[in-house]
């Protein structure tokens, strides 16, 4: 039997429209930056929009060496893997304890989480660093690790908490049986099981640790300490960079985080657990 659309074929039409409308407005900006950071200096003043006529790497160059960014993103590469790794013992450990074990207060804590969560970063970024600075971690890499830390972990925390509440209590009944500890529990049953929503928050702290810019710049104020979003920011404001040479910069920042994606958004799926339970 054939099936029945409830649209025309004027409404399908404009629906694919809208959609690559959708595609176009996503795909236009990335087109600009890498076709912008492609064009010399004297060219992008009379062909700002299509192709590169003489395609040029002299303003990846000069933001990499010139500018510093390479050291930069070094600094990154070095800060943000330490932080995610932390940003997800944190988020894991508590989403498991909220989520299946039982414990005084639990609600009221989780809600503080939940709150901690709203609070835009510029509205925290004087206090964070005035704390950070009372703990002698100023123009350290602790410091700035400790800050991501603390204000992207609760955003973490709903999300690994919903995922545990949702998996089958049984699971933790029966290993319970079996004389686990909560520690086992976790570590041999639920953390395995929720492996494909570890891999989602920590592609999302690595993308966010990656491009903060408020935390990292009131306390990492050593250039040699800088980020790379951080060194964008400052080449900006003391040089004046043109479009193509910002251009490039924008390009070798949002190089590494592309690949973590690529690499691993075959991990971001959910269901694992349909069927691990049958009625």
């Amino acid at each position: 039997m054939k099936k029945v659309s409830p649209f025309g074929p004027i409404a399908r039409l404009l629906v694919q429209a809208f959609m690559i409308l959708i595609v176009v407005a996503s795909v236009l900006p990335l087109y600009n930056v890498i076709s912008a950071s492609l064009k010399s200096l004297d060219e992008y003043p009379t062909n700002p929009i299509l192709l590169p006529q003489t395609p040029t790497l002299d303003n990846y160059q000069y933001a990499a060496f010139s500018g510093h960014l390479l050291r930069f993103t070094v600094n990154s590469l070095v800060y943000v893997p330490i932080g995610v790794v932390l940003y997800v013992v944190v988020c894991v450990l508590a989403g498991y304890a909220f989520g299946k074990m039982r414990f005084a207060l639990r609600r009221p804590l989780f809600l503080i989480v939940l709150f901690m969560s709203i609070f835009p970063q510029l509205l925290l970024a004087m206090q964070v660093s005035k704390l950070i600075s009372l703990m002698r971690l100023t123009n350290t890499g602790l410091g700035v690790i400790l800050s991501w830390v603390a204000y992207f972990a609760p955003f973490g925390t709903y999300i690994m908490t919903t995922y545990f509440t949702d998996m089958p209590y049984e699971l933790v009944e029966a290993a319970r049986i079996d004389g686990a500890s909560q520690v086992r529990i976790l570590m041999s049953i639920m953390a395995p099981l929720a492996l494909p929503m570890v891999a989602t928050i920590a592609i999302i702290g690595f993308q966010s640790m990656w491009s903060e810019l408020p935390f990292s710049m009131l306390i990492l104020q050593n250039e040699a300490l800088r980020t790379v979003t951080v060194g964008i920011a400052v080449l900006r404001g003391e040089y004046g960079l043109r479009v193509p040479i910002l251009s490039a910069a924008l390009v070798i920042a949002m190089i590494v985080p592309l690949l973590i994606f690529l690499l691993f958004q075959r991990y971001i799926t959910l269901g694992v657990t349909a069927g691990a339970v049958k009625g």
